[in-house]
């Protein structure tokens, strides 16, 4: 059973999906934000990152299935990061959906020495330190998260879905909202409906919760208008 974080007892029910690297502690003010507006709010820690246990044999229809396990059935939100958009579209249905610059289209095709290599430096590289020269305008407790998720993110389990991923498109119906970085390498700045935050990078709601949670909260707030189909970029 995966590692969850819950807030609020609201009627609606809210579903957070990180992406690689990171864990259910990087919505620290986002789940907190969306209880206040009369949300259950659920956030998952995938297998292998935060506390959930290892999946050496991790594809995205594994993970998916864990996540079906995790989490209500009944969903009214979900915001999913990067690549726990394939996650999301893997594992659920909910009434709206955000996809955080979420990249698309089949994933790159590459041997495991080669992830391996790339994820264990990228995990060596997310300490407080590193992370306080590269995004000075991040909160504290923002770089805090990510710094504790490296710690304890399993490279193992990210190689095993990267190396099943590779070649195979596995991009969710792009039902919903986009909501991208300035400058995504992910989605395209001419995505149809697609959000930009000014200033944001990857992690776009660091450093710019505002932004971000007006564009989640004006989109979840919608009533009875059906969320539009936009295309995303290539990964």
């Amino acid at each position: 059973m995966l590692n969850v974080r819950e807030w609020g007892t609201g009627p609606k029910t809210a579903v957070l999906i990180h992406g690689i690297l990171s864990d259910s502690g990087c919505w620290w003010r986002v789940g907190p934000d969306l209880a206040a507006r009369g949300y259950r709010v659920v956030a998952v820690d995938l297998p292998g990152h935060g506390r959930s246990a290892p999946m050496p044999d991790a594809t995205v229809e594994r993970m998916a299935e864990a996540v079906r396990l995790a989490v209500p059935a009944e969903v009214d939100l979900a915001v999913a990061h990067s690549m726990g958009s394939f996650i999301l579209g893997a594992a659920l249905s909910p009434d709206r959906v955000v996809h955080v610059d979420a990249p698309t289209g089949a994933g790159h095709r590459m041997p495991a020495e080669a992830w391996r290599g790339t994820y264990e430096k990228a995990k060596s590289r997310r300490t407080l330190e590193a992370l306080a020269e590269k995004h000075p305008g991040w909160d504290a407790f923002d770089r805090e998260a990510e710094a504790e998720a490296a710690k304890l993110f399993d490279v193992e389990t990210a190689v095993a879905l990267l190396v099943a991923s590779g070649g195979v498109d596995h991009t969710p119906g792009r039902r919903g909202l986009v909501i991208r970085a300035e400058g995504s390498r992910f989605v395209p700045e001419e995505t149809p409906g697609a959000v930009t935050i000014e200033g944001a990078d990857h992690h776009v709601w660091y450093g710019h919760h505002d932004e971000f949670m007006a564009a989640v909260c004006d989109f979840g707030d919608q009533k009875n208008s059906p969320a539009n189909p936009v295309d995303g970029g290539e990964q």
